[in-house]
C-alpha cells in the first residue's frame, strides 16, 4: 500500500453544506415560470411570443395573466419528490423572460411598479408562489433553494451575455434599461429571495454571477452553490457524462468537469439532466418522458461515478406534477430503494484492504462510499474476487476515484460462496470507506 501522505489539514474536506448536498443522491430541479405557458427554451420569451399569442402559448407572453396555473399546488409537487428521495427542490424564481414568482417591491428606472410578476396589477395569480413553495419543502421536510437568472432578462432587454438584447427593436411592454439600472432591479430581486424565504440549501444561479457572490454568501452563508460552498457542473446535460464529457473518474475537489485529485478546493459535482426524452426543461403538451428503463443508464453514469443527479421536475400549466412524470420519479425512487437498499454483503472500516468473504448469494455489482467527511482520500484501488474454495484472488476491476459513490457493474456475476476484495493501492492517507457492498441482480430487474 502506497499513501501520498499529505498532511491532514492539507486533505480537502466538505463543509457541512456540502455535506448536506451529497446526502442522497436526488436533488429536484423545478422548471416553473412563463415559459411554462409559453415553449421551452432560453429566454422562452421572444419576438414570435412576446406580444403575439403564439400558437403554442395560451397568451402572449408579456401579459402577466398569461402565467396562469388554475390548480396550482406546491404540495402536490412534494409527493413526487419524496417518491424520488430528493432531499432538495429548486424552483426558477426568476428565469430569461423576467418573470417572478414572487410579489417585489423593485421598480423600474420611472419609478414605477416592475409589473412583471405574480401579484401584480393584472397577473392572474395574486399569491406568492415562493412562499407556498417554502411552506411546502418545509412540510415534506425537504430542503429549499431557488434558480434566478442573474445576466438574463426578456423584459428588460439584458442578454445572456449581460449586454443589451434590445438595441433599435424594442417590443411593446419591454424596458431598455441601462446596465447599471438593471444591477440596481437584481439587486433588489435577489436581496428579497435571498433574505425573505429563510435559510435556503442551495443557491442556483444561471448564468454569470456578476458582482453579487459576496453578497449570497452574506445572505445564505449555509447554502451550497456559493463562492463559500461550491458545486461543480459536469458539462452536459444529456445524463450520459462519460459519453458526452468522457471520462471515467470523477473528483470531488478541483474545477473542471472531473475535478482534480490534487485540487486544494472541495466541490462536488452534479449533472442535470431532463426527464423528458427530448431536451426540454420546461412542460409542453404532448412530450413523452423517460422510462424507468432509460434513467436507470443515466443513474449509474451520474450517480453510479460520484455526481449528484439534479434532474428536472417540469410542472405543467395546471400547476402541477403530470401523473405520467409522476409515475417515473415514484418507480426511480422504488427502484434505487430495491436495488441499492438491501446488499447480499455489506462492510466499512478504516485501511487499505476490506473483504466481504463468502457471499450468501450471486452478485452482479458493487458499490463503494467513502467516508468524504474526511476527504476523497483514495487514488487507485483493485476489486477483486475469490471463486469458492480457490486459494488465490483474481482481478476484477481497477479504477482511480471512489467519493461519495462509486457504483461497478460486473460484466460477470459473483457466484455465491464466492469472496470481494477491495484493496486501495494508492491514498493520500488511510482510507475510510462508509461501504463496500455486493448487491444481487435480481431485485434491480426493470
Amino acid at each position: 500500500m502506497m499513501y501520498a501522505l499529505l498532511a491532514a489539514a492539507t486533505i480537502p474536506t466538505p463543509s457541512p453544506a456540502q455535506l448536506r448536498y451529497m446526502a442522497t443522491d436526488f436533488i429536484a430541479l423545478i422548471h416553473f415560470n412563463m415559459g411554462t405557458f409559453a415553449h421551452n427554451g432560453d429566454p422562452c420569451c421572444d419576438a414570435t411570443n412576446w406580444d403575439v399569442k403564439a400558437p403554442y402559448a395560451t397568451g402572449k407572453t408579456r401579459d402577466p395573466a398569461t402565467f396562469n396555473p388554475v390548480k396550482l399546488n406546491t404540495t402536490q409537487w412534494f409527493d413526487s419528490i419524496n417518491a424520488l428521495g430528493a432531499n432538495i427542490a429548486i424552483l426558477t424564481a426568476k428565469h430569461g423572460c423576467g418573470f417572478l414568482l414572487w410579489p417585489t417591491a423593485a421598480t423600474l428606472p420611472d419609478g414605477s411598479a416592475y409589473g412583471y410578476n405574480v401579484g401584480a396589477k393584472g397577473a392572474a395569480i395574486q399569491r406568492d408562489v415562493l412562499r407556498e413553495f417554502v411552506d411546502a419543502a418545509n412540510m415534506a421536510g425537504v430542503g429549499f433553494g431557488f434558480y434566478y437568472s442573474i445576466m438574463k432578462s426578456f423584459y428588460l432587454c439584458h442578454s445572456y451575455s449581460g449586454t443589451n438584447s434590445c438595441g433599435e427593436k424594442i417590443l411593446a411592454g419591454q424596458h431598455n434599461v441601462s446596465a447599471a439600472e438593471y444591477k440596481a432591479i437584481v439587486d433588489t430581486h435577489v436581496r428579497e429571495i435571498w433574505q425573505n424565504y429563510g435559510s435556503m440549501t442551495e443557491v442556483w444561479v444561471d448564468s454569470q454571477l456578476g458582482s453579487f457572490g459576496p453578497l449570497m454568501d452574506e445572505l445564505q452563508p449555509q447554502a451550497v452553490g456559493t463562492p463559500r460552498n461550491p458545486t461543480g457542473w459536469c458539462g452536459t446535460e444529456s445524463g450520459h457524462p462519460s459519453r458526452d464529457v468522457g471520462g471515467a473518474d470523477v473528483w470531488l475537489t478541483g474545477d473542471g468537469y472531473h475535478g482534480d485529485p490534487d485540487s486544494p478546493k472541495f466541490n462536488p459535482k452534479f449533472c442535470d439532466p431532463q426527464l423528458f426524452e427530448d431536451h426540454v426543461w420546461f412542460w409542453e403538451p404532448n412530450l413523452k418522458v423517460r422510462s424507468l428503463a432509460e434513467m436507470v443508464p443515466i443513474y449509474h453514469d451520474i450517480v453510479g461515478r460520484g455526481m449528484v443527479m439534479e434532474l428536472a421536475f417540469s410542472i405543467d400549466r395546471d400547476g402541477l406534477v403530470e401523473d405520467t412524470h409522476a409515475a417515473t420519479y415514484s418507480a426511480l425512487g422504488g427502484w434505487v430503494q430495491r436495488c441499492y437498499g438491501t446488499p447480499v454483503a455489506s462492510t466499512s472500516g478504516r485501511g487499505s484492504t476490506l473483504a466481504l468473504a463468502a457471499l450468501p448469494a450471486a452478485a452482479d455489482r458493487v458499490q463503494l462510499i467513502e467516508y468524504v467527511a474526511e476527504g476523497q482520500r483514495v487514488r487507485n484501488y483493485t476489486l477483486e474476487v475469490r471463486a469458492p474454495n480457490a486459494s488465490s484472488w483474481a482481478p476484477l476491476v481497477s479504477a482511480s476515484a471512489i467519493g461519495r459513490k462509486r457504483i461497478h457493474l460486473l460484466a460477470t456475476p459473483v457466484a455465491a460462496g464466492a469472496a470481494l476484495r477491495l484493496r486501495v493501492t494508492n491514498a493520500t492517507a488511510p482510507p475510510v470507506l462508509a461501504q463496500f457492498a455486493a448487491f444481487a441482480a435480481a431485485p434491480c430487474a426493470v
